[in-house]
């Protein structure tokens, strides 16, 4: 529980300075050094691939937090997503019996 609680923090700085071949290094890393560990004390089984699925979960997790932090500020000048984008304001003929420019202003 304490290296998953090391592995967060570690993942979510490299997703906020790094992209993801950096989370793949980092992930393989965690694998080449607690297999070996696990195997020269004769602790693999399952319950040590289940920590070890943990391991890359918690490392993973904090790289899409930290990439998402990472994001810059969405413009204000957007549109929502349920709206059209806006357009510059011309003037259009009339379509489809729609009423005219010249007819909206009241003269």
């Amino acid at each position: 529980m304490v290296i998953a609680g090391i592995l967060f923090p570690i993942g979510f700085l490299i997703g906020l300075n790094r992209g993801y071949p950096a989370i793949v290094l980092a992930s393989a890393l965690v694998t080449l050094v607690v297999f070996p560990a696990w195997l020269i004390r004769g602790e693999l089984g399952l319950f040590t691939i289940l920590v070890w699925a943990g391991y890359l979960f918690a490392l993973q997790a904090g790289f899409l937090l930290g990439g998402y932090c990472g994001l810059p500020a969405p413009d204000a000048d957007l549109p929502e997503p349920d709206r059209a984008p806006r357009q510059e304001t011309k003037p259009r003929p009339p379509q489809d019996g729609q009423a005219g420019p010249e007819q909206d202003s009241g003269k």
